[in-house]
């Protein structure tokens, strides 16, 4: 807000630090005080420039109403509804390259039985990050890193000045890009150095220490037992240590598993049982480590 009135006002942030730190519920906390509306646009390893950008759409000739086919993001976020939305059939075994070809199968059929093929009309429909750039808005941009195509996040360099899309929109002055990323994770690549000199305050968003922990946990979940959240608090941490010392990083043990945990064990009031199916699962698909973590993370706390 102080920098509002300055030739350079800061408008673009990154958030990066592990799972469950609280960068999303930070980038909402930036909306609510500035009392602007949040949009978020999630990447994934198959993201194109045209994903972030928006997409064009058939309209309907004789009603000039879209044409509600799935979106993309639709296909990949729940393959199945998207194939729903084709063909009126629930395959909940359908994979996102059938439904792919299924999209375009329906356009293509759509298009043939319009009375002129000639004549037929595209909309573009906005994407979150057109539509924040445009009304300034708050637009959280997650897991940009984990992008295939690197030229995806080169072309995010105009984007965060002024975005072009046929006709030149220009940024509003309110508009907000925060762009939240985990680190060191599997698929991960780093962020373009011209991406990183665009951001205006970089945040390393910190493991929280065991009091918070509790804290927020205790919020979560409503559980008021703070001595065995605390117990499962410093258990969940010490598990972490061990993962960095030892390089298991084909999991994850964070604040969400800790959450998962206190769930189970409020529901079977067993703090062994509900970690085998939360956290201990969760810190790595390999046998063994898993079973170092219980032999020196988890039963030696329980089992006194």
């Amino acid at each position: 807000q102080q920098t509002t009135r300055s030739s350079r006002p800061m408008r673009n942030f990154l958030l990066r630090g592990n799972a469950g730190t609280g960068k999303t519920e930070g980038a909402k906390a930036i909306a609510a005080g500035l009392g602007l509306p949040y949009l978020h646009l999630t990447c994934s390893a198959n993201t194109e420039i045209f994903d972030i950008m928006g997409q064009m759409m058939p309209v309907s000739q004789k009603q000039n109403t879209m044409v509600e086919y799935p979106t993309f993001e639709d296909i990949r976020m729940d393959a199945a509804t998207a194939y729903f939305k084709l063909t009126g059939e629930y395959n909940e075994t359908i994979t996102e390259d059938e439904v792919y070809d299924k999209l375009l199968e329906v356009i293509a059929e759509d298009t043939r039985k319009s009375d002129d093929t000639a004549k037929q009309q595209f909309s573009y429909v906005e994407s979150p990050l057109v539509q924040a750039m445009r009304k300034g808005y708050v637009l959280e941009l997650q897991e940009p890193t984990v992008i295939s195509n690197p030229g995806v996040l080169v072309g995010l360099n105009s984007l965060l000045d002024t975005l072009p899309t046929g006709e030149r929109i220009e940024r509003h002055p309110d508009t907000i890009v925060i762009v939240t990323t985990n680190i060191g994770y599997e698929g991960c690549r780093s962020l373009n150095q011209s991406i990183l000199s665009r951001m205006d305050l970089i945040m390393d968003m910190e493991e929280p220490d065991v009091d918070t922990l509790v804290k927020r946990v205790s919020g979560i979940t409503g559980c008021k037992e703070k001595g065995r959240l605390k117990i499962m608090a410093e258990i969940v941490t010490s598990i972490q240590q061990k993962c960095r010392m030892n390089m298991i990083d084909d999991g994850c043990c964070g604040v969400r598993e800790l959450i998962s945990w206190v769930q189970s064990y409020m529901i079977c009031g067993d703090l062994m049982e509900a970690a085998r199916y939360t956290i201990l699962p969760s810190v790595s698909a390999d046998a063994e480590n898993r079973a170092e973590i219980m032999s020196t993370c988890i039963e030696p706390v329980l089992n006194v």
